[in-house]
């Protein structure tokens, strides 16, 4: 008989990919459910059955703290009802506020719990609930040593835990259609994409960056923009400064249709740098500034110790940074093909069917 997992996720599409690639590689070996709030519905495909678990998100306002922690306790109550009516053999969190409450309701019935962690800090929920799960399986192997003066008691609870390390959850179809280019001396293919929750400051300012940059060089860029842009007079301004384009809003695995591109301006959430490392795609990462514990800096930060990537602080942004760093590219392309090798070495021996053995193993025999 198979096993019974749920998978709890929800919110951004940072919780909500991991676990939909997540139930790609577990649902055919085991019986798995998916259980999401209606924030995370967005990002799972319609054809995907799922049980929408909504539990209401309160702003982080101190004299807000009350009625939060009552809806929680809602929240447990409905999932201790849930649980008495439904049984499973696993719990797997990758994080996201309605997780809480299923997870906590869960340790009652005594099923084994197992966290998700793609980003190089443990996420709140997660780190709430890591006292209470068998293991957290991280993308970092580093992640209790990423550190800042907030984050030491955090990293003193991640060292006590038996960390599991686990090679990034990407979409199949990222292992079937990758492309290989080479840096070409007359034109450069550039992504700016901003991840599931966009970037106005990446639609504000890098349009300019762009146009400097094809006054000395020929570039094309193909650019994601923030949702209420007028794609048409954006393109217009391109198509003055004669550069070539490809305008897009959000589009779940864009990066498996389009991926030949010989360098990426992105923010930094763990699964598009996961995504644009498998692609070996070298990168300028700017993190969002404003993302819980500076995730997305620690995440990107992961990549420029190996040598992958370049990082530009948003608070420290100047006009002319990004063409400073394709004029250093096109001029001397030593560096960039360092980083895009030390892209290589990251997942070289990373296939689906590798990483999807381990999984079913593992699960398996927890």
């Amino acid at each position: 008989m198979k096993k019974k997992i749920l998978i709890s996720t929800g919110g951004s599409g940072g919780h909500v990919i991991p676990a939909l690639n997540l139930y790609d590689h577990l649902r055919n070996d085991f019986d798995v459910k998916l259980y999401t709030d209606v924030r995370g519905t967005k990002y799972i495909p319609k054809n995907i059955d799922k049980t929408i678990f909504e539990v209401k998100q309160i702003p982080e306002k101190g004299y807000l703290f009350p009625i939060k922690i009552i809806f929680l306790l809602i929240a447990f109550i409905k999932s201790v009802i849930h649980f008495s009516y439904n049984k499973f053999d696993i719990i797997i969190s990758t994080g996201g506020y309605m997780s809480l409450p299923i997870v906590l309701a869960a340790k009652i019935f005594n099923i084994k719990i197992f966290l998700i962690e793609p980003n190089s800090i443990i996420g709140r929920s997660n780190k709430i609930l890591l006292k209470f799960s068998n293991n957290i399986l991280c993308y970092d192997k580093d992640i209790s040593n990423n550190t800042d003066k907030n984050l030491n008691k955090r990293n003193k609870v991640m060292s006590a835990r038996k960390n599991i390390t686990i090679d990034p959850l990407l979409n199949k179809c990222f292992y079937l259609n990758k492309k290989s280019r080479e840096l070409s001396s007359k034109i450069l293919k550039i992504l700016i994409i901003g991840g599931s929750q966009a970037s106005l400051f990446f639609s504000k300012k890098l349009k300019n960056e762009i146009i400097e940059s094809a006054s000395k060089y020929e570039v094309e860029v193909t650019q994601q923009l923030s949702s209420g842009f007028d794609i048409e007079n954006y393109k217009q301004e391109y198509e003055k400064n004669n550069i070539r384009n490809n305008l897009f809003f959000f589009e779940s695995n864009f990066l498996c249709k389009e991926n030949n591109f010989d360098i990426a301006i992105t923010r930094a959430g763990a699964s598009t740098l996961a995504e644009l490392t498998h692609l070996n795609i070298p990168f300028i990462a700017i993190p969002f500034p404003h993302a819980i514990d500076n995730h997305q800096f620690w995440n990107a930060k992961r990549y420029f110790d190996l040598n992958c990537c370049w990082i530009l602080e948003e608070k420290n942004f100047m006009p002319g940074d990004i063409y400073k760093i394709i004029d250093r590219i096109m001029v001397d392309k030593n560096e960039y093909f360092l980083k895009k090798n030390n892209l290589k070495k990251l997942n070289e021996n990373n296939t689906w069917q590798n990483i999807n053995k381990k999984l079913i193993k593992y699960f398996n025999e927890n």
